[in-house]
């Protein structure tokens, strides 16, 4: 797979049932030529929902906060990524590319992440991403793996809602498998045990055909964005007016 993490149950899957070479993961953007971290072989395994170390000598890491400042060990950031690997300029864009670095050059990834005890990254969402749910944020992947957990689930996306009161709130798009079935109810029970409970989606939509995806194989997260949220959007416009959808 490329473009996107497994999820953990994928990782010990293709270890238990395909046997030979352990799985990894690598993690870098176009910008910095494919380069960042590694996660191998058995560290893998062990630490599946990370993305590994950073790529020594050729990466010098950083969890950054909005001022481009490195914040402690274990708290969560944008990641900047300072490499000899880095790409030199957007063609023609020098705002953009002025935008991308730091003035210490470190490239802003878009990225949210943390560095654990042990230097492994972790990757919890986009920064774009985030839900600001009445001035909390909630990562998206962070529900998303919850979601995952459970074992009717094949796919998953969330996504924010507009909400009057709160300015967003979290929702959530389930294909669940062919084989099992599983409730709105019974999803949202079994994430308020995995999850803080204003992290779990007021909202959620199960589809029984697979989710719409980009060329590269991601989710199409901005589609069942746009398509949901003006769901919601209408549903708000008719109990105003007392037209119901």
């Amino acid at each position: 797979a490329g473009g996107a993490p497994r999820p953990v149950e994928h990782v010990r899957r293709i270890a238990d049932e395909m046997g030979g070479p352990k799985p990894l993961l690598g993690y870098g953007l176009t910008e910095t030529n494919g380069i960042g971290c590694g996660n191998f072989r058995d560290n893998y395994l062990d630490k599946p929902n990370s993305t590994g170390r950073p790529s020594a000598p050729l990466v010098d890491l950083a969890i950054l906060d909005d001022f481009g400042r490195p914040v402690a060990q274990g708290q969560r950031g944008e990641v900047g990524i300072r490499s000899i690997c880095n790409f030199r300029e957007y063609y023609g864009r020098p705002d953009a590319t002025a935008a991308a670095f730091t003035a210490d050059r470190y490239f802003l990834t878009g990225d949210v992440g943390y560095l654990d005890a042990d230097g492994y990254l972790f990757i919890v969402d986009r920064k774009k991403d985030i839900i600001i749910r009445g001035g909390e944020n909630i990562s998206c992947q962070e529900v998303e793996a919850a979601i995952y957990q459970h074992p009717a689930v094949a796919e998953a996306a969330v996504f924010g809602l507009p909400d009057e009161r709160l300015g967003e709130v979290p929702g959530a798009v389930v294909q669940v498998r062919a084989d099992s079935r599983v409730s709105t109810d019974e999803l949202s029970a079994f994430l308020f045990a995995h999850v803080a409970a204003f992290k779990v989606p007021q909202r959620i939509w199960i589809v029984d055909s697979p989710l719409p995806r980009l060329g590269t194989e991601k989710i199409d997260k901005v589609s069942l964005r746009t398509t949901y949220r003006a769901l919601v959007e209408g549903e708000q416009a008719g109990a105003q007016t007392g037209v119901v959808a």
